[in-house]
């Protein structure tokens, strides 16, 4: 039987990592789990800490939404040109220094 869905909130890969390698602890995983748990590993960029403040700093100093910030995030860009792929750059009011900024926030970020 499903479970009920309680609420709902976009989280980074560092956090999913987190969150399953805690239950993989308490129990253990169902088969979606633990590929889901594989592939966080693989691609966490950073620590869970360290992912959810850069999440609030680019929503409060850049003012992405949340779905970028968490997908900026789990990509963790390197260059300009690999974040501009994330969202479309015309729609949004960041300026080439912004978008600097917010890659080098990632490059302090990464682990």
């Amino acid at each position: 039987m499903p479970k009920e869905i309680i609420s709902e909130e976009e989280i980074t890969l560092p956090q999913v990592k987190k969150v399953l390698a805690q239950r993989a602890k308490e129990g253990e995983l169902s088969f979606q789990q633990s590929i889901t748990l594989e592939h966080a590993t693989t691609f966490s960029r950073m620590a869970p800490a360290v992912a959810t403040k850069a999440v609030e700093k680019l929503m409060d100093s850049y003012g992405v939404t949340r779905s970028q910030a968490v997908q900026i995030v789990n990509i963790a860009p390197t260059t300009v040109e690999e974040l501009k792929s994330i969202f479309d750059t015309r729609l949004t009011n960041l300026t080439d220094e912004k978008l600097i900024e917010i890659v080098d926030l990632m490059v302090k970020s990464r682990s």
